[in-house]
């Protein structure tokens, strides 16, 4: 059975793509990996541990490796409909089994998978009530927690206070979780991103198109930056709203600059052309070593800045409420 491609898992399991995190998600990030290295012994059935040799199988991911989400939808449709189908029988017949809270938290980390497919989307508030749930579990595996808490501390990236306070508490309690690595990660790149707010952003380059892009030369406009990919789900997820606002706003003074972690110049313009993506793009084929990349510590994508009229970087992720927060620094 193959795994999902690396390009997917990040949109099926966190909403970003971070190079560190995409192996461990496979290697050790699964439920079906934290139920190998569970401390609490599982109670000898014979019934539920042959029912759960199918589902162990499904907790590796889809079959095949689908190039396209037009090849992917009906692959993952048939896969959660399985998944879906043997998780409830399981946790039907043996409810108090430990491993009923390794497949709900799998049902959380891969809910990605169910919003691209159209299927009913798994809300916020459900996650944050199942993460808490299982937290509270007395007979999950400590893995499975340790998991859950991971979970439970990227969901506040955003707010660099909570995200701290829950990062040093998370790795307290389970110091050797391997996806810690995108934690340290993120608190590396809060702290650049304290610093880059403290005077004007400098940003200058020559897009694909051959313009001269200066933010010095755009004061008196609000610019999102925005760090993004054509092989990353999340990215491109956002697309729409990205351009939805532009074109509601660009008019009164809004812009935006693409900085492209791509490889693939061609897959780059094929992009923006076809997702009607007008701004600027900086791409020097670098992948993760893009040059501003590097420069402003950016180790996962989409990332979105948001910089004021008078070139101060004033919010770094420009993701969560996009249009209001530009209508607000217009306003200004």
């Amino acid at each position: 059975m193959k795994l999902l491609t690396r390009e997917m898992i990040p949109v099926l399991a966190l909403t970003v793509c971070c190079p560190s995190l995409l192996p461990a998600a496979q290697e050790t990030g699964s439920p079906a990996a934290a139920g190998n290295r569970a401390t609490a012994a599982i109670p000898q059935n014979k019934a539920a541990d042959t029912a759960w040799q199918d589902l162990a199988m499904l907790l590796k991911g889809p079959q095949g490796s689908p190039k396209t989400k037009e090849e992917a939808i009906p692959i993952y449709k048939s896969y959660l409909g399985e998944l879906d189908e043997k998780s409830t029988a399981f946790m039907k017949e043996f409810p108090t089994d430990p491993r009923r809270w390794q497949l709900k938290l799998f049902a959380l980390k891969i809910r990605g998978m169910r919003s691209m497919v159209e299927m009913e989307p798994v809300s916020e508030a459900a996650v944050a009530q199942g993460l808490s749930e299982i937290m509270a579990a007395p007979d999950a595996d400590v893995a499975t927690k340790g998991f859950a808490s991971f979970l439970q501390v990227m969901a506040v990236r955003g707010d660099d206070a909570a995200f701290q306070k829950l990062a040093e508490a998370h790795k307290t309690a389970y110091p050797e979780l391997k996806e810690n690595r995108q934690i340290d990660s993120q608190l590396k790149t809060a702290e650049t991103e304290k610093r880059i707010k403290e005077k004007p952003l400098e940003l200058t380059f020559t897009s694909t198109e051959g313009k001269v892009i200066d933010l010095s030369k755009m004061r008196g406009k609000v610019v999102l930056v925005d760090f993004w990919a054509t092989w990353c789900g999340p990215c491109v997820a956002e697309i729409p709203n990205v351009v939805k606002t532009y074109g509601k706003l660009h008019g009164k003074g809004f812009e935006i600059v693409g900085i492209s972690f791509d490889q693939d110049e061609k897959k780059l313009a094929d992009m923006t052309k076809e997702k009607s993506m007008p701004w600027p793009q900086y791409f020097d084929g670098q992948g993760w070593k893009n040059k501003f990349g590097t420069q402003f510590g950016i180790t996962s994508i989409p990332r979105m800045w948001l910089v004021n009229k008078q070139g101060m970087v004033v919010d770094t992720d420009g993701r969560t409420g996009l249009e209001t927060k530009v209508e607000k620094l217009l306003a200004e």
